[in-house]
């Protein structure tokens, strides 16, 4: 690889990447695809500074340092949030854009593009077909059926996936080559495969806590908790924010390890994690949260 994109794994996509900048016909318009905090939007900041750099990427010239403190003039950035991109953002967008570019190229890089009104997508979506000059958009996505049809067909798809233990378990070695072997087992299981998230939880010894607290705490109350504690749990997870994330990712990981590993209960489970997956559908629709967790409560 010649350009250090600062991720684990996905060699293949950076591979096609590497040829297109090599090459020089780079697609108008990137879209990263795959699950949360496994990398997309690290390798879309770090395309960004690989084409506004004017010396290869060297990580020291002023485009490279604004580009990284997301204040450079060409590359605009719209991070990811709870909020919609609206069509009010679309026009602003289009009003930038309309301005001559000083730089190499005028990159827009969007996060989580799924979070566009199907108004703001219509718009943006001319925009997509009539780009300005020099401009490349990259964005990123966790949830492609979301998108327009005919936003996706004119961007060019670059799949991005979760990775095994093992290969995360290698590769957290080669990087932390004197972490504790324990903390490295524990970072491979909990981070569901997402490389993103392992280098968070390498990072971070409290976030890394949190998730071996919740860990043991669904290992306890699926073998021995009561529908009782299992009500009073979710008035926990409640209490802070992403915690019920966290809560589906690392039961799912376990229901699915208890399968592997050939438990008796491997049919219920099975059932089990078809109902964590519509649980998790209905919590992106905004139902009431403490009802769609007590529910699945009621069926583990």
């Amino acid at each position: 690889m010649k350009y250090n994109w600062s991720v684990i794994g996905h060699e293949k996509q950076l591979e096609l990447l590497e040829r297109d900048l090599e090459s020089g016909k780079l697609a108008h318009a990137y879209l990263l695809v795959g699950p949360n905090s496994i990398g997309k939007f690290t390798v879309a900041r770090k395309l960004a500074g690989i084409l506004q750099c004017e010396n290869d990427f060297c990580h020291n010239c002023r485009n490279c340092e604004q580009v990284e403190k997301n204040c450079h003039i060409d590359t605009i950035q719209m991070k990811g949030s709870r909020e919609s991109l609206k069509i009010e953002d679309v026009r602003k967008l289009v009003e930038r854009l309309s301005m001559s570019s000083q730089s190499r190229h005028t990159v827009v890089l969007i996060q989580t593009i799924e979070r566009m009104t199907t108004e703001a997508a219509n718009s943006f979506l001319k925009i997509l077909e009539e780009p300005p000059k020099k401009t490349i958009f990259i964005m990123t996505t966790n949830a492609l059926k979301l998108l327009l049809p005919t936003v996706v067909s004119r961007v060019r798809l670059l799949k991005f996936n979760v990775v095994s233990v093992n290969y995360l378990h290698k590769k957290l070695r080669e990087i932390y080559p004197d972490q504790d072997e324990e903390v490295i087992k524990k970072v491979s299981l909990l981070s569901l495969g997402k490389t993103g998230k392992a280098i968070s939880l390498m990072e971070n010894p409290e976030l890394l806590a949190k998730y071996i607290k919740i860990y043991h705490d669904v290992q306890n109350f699926l073998d021995h908790k009561n529908i009782h504690d299992r009500f009073a749990y979710v008035e926990r997870l409640l209490e802070e924010e992403n915690q019920t994330d966290i809560f589906l990712g690392i039961l799912k990981n376990v229901l699915r390890t208890k399968i592997l590993g050939g438990d008796r209960a491997s049919k219920k489970h099975i059932n089990t994690l078809s109902k964590i997956e519509d649980t998790g559908i209905l919590l992106k629709h905004n139902v009431n949260k403490r009802l769609a967790l007590e529910n699945l409560m009621i069926n583990l």
